[in-house]
């Protein structure tokens, strides 16, 4: 009996090692059980992603830009499967690269509670929804360092595709004159007052007719109706908008987990300052 008893345990051994090898569980660092070369393979593997974000999204999501950056900024394993590497990332015009083992996941602007996109004409803002666009550039701005980060994505055989990013100096972008207007008119309250025209036309749905109306506010009271601007970083996706020699921007401020949306209409005066020439909710 004790000879019977002993081979079952050998047995028992011997299918819990193969069960232990196939599921991939074994209790030794991953460093010693595999080739560096191969642990590219174990990140991308559904053991070590949530099923969610392994899921790739529809094809659908292709059609518009607006679709496919909120998947590629909420799904790592999407996010890498749409990036081109190795990935040209210029720094200050130091031009290098980030190689595929070297990418960590890039949640851009998908954690703020808002995000920001600028226009210079009201036309400009079915850019967004056009599903002609090739390519497209999501900037992010960072107010207190006077830095800039830029996303370059293209459209290749209908599928959009990260293929380089840039860092540089606020002062070098060409909306840089707004951009530190703006850091000013969100950070110095007398500096703001003295940038809203008064009284400042204003319009709003209201609920109660579900319509949109027309009106005025004084500039005292923008306050009181406008969103919490942004202060540290601001986004700006360009579809395709200019903004050399225009005398006039909108600021979209919407948030990304609800429907809010608020337009400011900005305007240069004969004194050449920006100035909210109006405000929409």
């Amino acid at each position: 009996k004790t000879h019977h008893l002993l081979s079952i345990l050998s047995l028992c051994l011997i299918l819990s090692g193969m069960w232990t090898s196939s599921t991939g569980k074994m209790d030794i660092p991953v460093e010693d059980a595999l080739e560096e070369d191969s642990l590219e393979h174990v990140t991308e593997t559904k053991d070590s992603i949530p099923e969610a974000e392994f899921v790739i999204p529809p094809k659908k999501a292709d059609e518009l830009f607006d679709d496919f950056a909120f998947a590629f900024m909420k799904n790592p394993y999407f996010q890498k499967e749409r990036t081109n590497f190795p990935l040209p990332y210029t720094i200050d015009d130091e031009r290098g690269h980030i190689d595929r083992k070297a990418w960590t996941f890039d949640k851009m602007y998908s954690e703020e509670e808002v995000y920001t996109l600028i226009f210079d004409n009201i036309k400009e803002e079915a850019m967004a929804k056009d599903t002609t666009l090739k390519s497209v550039t999501v900037e992010e701005i960072n107010i207190d360092t006077h830095r800039t980060k830029a996303y370059r994505f293209k459209k290749t055989d209908g599928e959009w595709r990260l293929v380089a990013m840039e860092e540089k100096e606020l002062g070098e972008s060409e909306n840089s004159d707004f951009y530190s207007f703006y850091q000013r008119f969100a950070t110095d309250s007398i500096f703001q007052r003295a940038h809203i025209e008064d009284p400042l036309p204003f319009s709003t749905f209201d609920d109660d007719v579900f319509e949109v109306v027309d009106g005025v506010i004084a500039a005292d009271q923008f306050l009181d109706f406008a969103p919490k601007l942004p202060k540290q970083k601001i986004t700006n996706i360009l579809y395709g908008q200019g903004f050399r020699n225009s005398k006039f921007r909108i600021l979209s401020i919407r948030a990304l987990s609800s429907g809010m949306e608020s337009n400011m209409q900005f305007r240069k005066n004969a004194n050449g300052e920006w100035m909210l020439t109006r405000l929409e909710n």
